[in-house]
């Protein structure tokens, strides 16, 4: 019998695993996975599945041995912010005293740099197999697969993403609120240099972001009601119309990723938890991705569930419940201020398209206002 399960292998419960075993090197534990990843292709270019990493989760991963590819690392040293009539918010890493407001990383680089680390511990399984009955009991979960084969655990966390088949066997109540768009990415070389500075455009309609990669490289997330149509066009003709709606602040852009897109929703849980089956990242909650935190508010579920379950022998329903209480609070204020932000943005009558105009630009002069938003950010 493990002592602990993790179902889901992504980045969020790799990076928990390795977080604990760090802590504790005496637990014996499994990652249960459908599929092995494959890093095949790690050094041909880049994936089209990037994360913008806060400066507290990058170092985290850091003290942990993560060996991140170097050379695949974009950086944010500063953000403009546009909403759709002369108006605009400029972050910068000198707002904070921070030596930048962001890394951008691939999934397939940091998630291989996290599995290099965990093979070194002999204590750690990898199961690759699918799941189909999950059966709590007295004291510990049984887990089937297709195969009948049976899987034995003290505690099972849950990190299987927004669909989570754990999630789906336990007693859990969730809201599921859809945004009715989809979140296109792609990666594109730019013309123009972009100075390691993101870029963000509220249209009204849509949002887009431009973040920074290596070498006059970009990737891109477009939320948007259209994704279909710019899923349709050719590739000059998108190359185009991300150009024209960025302002053409870039120049030309020439794609090197396929265009991906993937629905977007606002999934609310109240409790992360039952009996000895914990949620954590998407599992347990989703975001809109307009402020880029829906990672890094996994991570912060990784850290202290790590923190608390490094203690096995003393881990009970009190401290799993406390948990879930600080973890709810922080995931609930993000979740509600990027659906608010999306709502307010969205919205295109035009006494609220001139109030929230009005807003973005008083933020801009209020130096200390600024400052507060960015800490916030950096310390998810």
């Amino acid at each position: 019998m493990y002592d602990i399960v993790v179902v889901g292998g992504g980045l969020v419960g790799a990076s928990f695993v390795l977080d604990l075993i760090n802590k504790n090197p005496n637990l014996n534990i499994a990652i249960v996975d459908r599929f092995a990843p494959d890093f095949s292709q790690n050094e041909v270019g880049f994936d089209n599945k990037i994360y913008a990493i806060s400066p507290r989760n990058y170092e985290h991963l850091i003290n942990l041995g993560v060996n991140i590819n170097q050379e695949k690392i974009g950086v944010i040293d500063a953000m403009k912010v546009r909403g759709n009539v002369n108006s605009l918010i400029e972050f910068s890493k000198e707002d904070c005293q921070n030596n930048y407001l962001a890394k951008i990383i691939e999934y397939r680089n940091l998630l291989k740099a996290v599995y290099d680390q965990l093979k070194l511990f002999s204590n750690v399984q990898f199961i690759y197999t699918l799941l189909s009955k999950i059966n709590q009991l007295d004291d510990k979960v049984c887990l089937v697969d297709n195969n009948g084969e049976l899987f034995y655990t003290r505690w099972l966390v849950g990190a299987d993403g927004a669909n989570s088949f754990v999630r789906q066997h336990m007693n859990i109540q969730i809201e599921s609120i859809a945004y009715y768009q989809s979140g296109l990415v792609a990666n594109f070389e730019c013309e123009i240099s972009h100075q390691n500075i993101a870029q963000q455009w509220f249209s009204g309609d849509s949002i887009l972001a431009y973040l920074p990669l290596p070498n006059k490289q970009i990737s891109i997330v477009w939320s948007s009601d259209n994704t279909n149509e710019l899923l349709n066009l050719n590739e000059q003709e998108l190359c185009d119309a991300v150009s024209r709606a960025g302002g053409n602040s870039l120049g030309n852009l020439k794609l090197i990723t396929k265009p991906m897109a993937f629905p977007l929703k606002l999934n609310l849980i109240s409790k992360f938890y039952q009996d000895n089956i914990i949620l954590i990242g998407d599992a347990a909650h989703t975001i809109h991705p307009l402020a880029g935190q829906g990672v890094n508010l996994g991570f912060g579920d990784a850290w202290a569930l790590a923190q608390i379950m490094s203690d096995i022998n003393t881990l009970d329903a009190n401290k799993i419940s406390r948990y879930n209480y600080s973890r709810l609070g922080e995931v609930r204020k993000m979740q509600m201020t990027c659906h608010l932000l999306h709502r307010l943005f969205h919205n295109r009558s035009w006494t609220v398209n001139k109030i929230r105009n009005f807003g973005l630009n008083l933020i801009n002069k209020t130096r200390l206002l600024k400052k507060a938003l960015i800490d916030s950010a950096i310390n998810y």
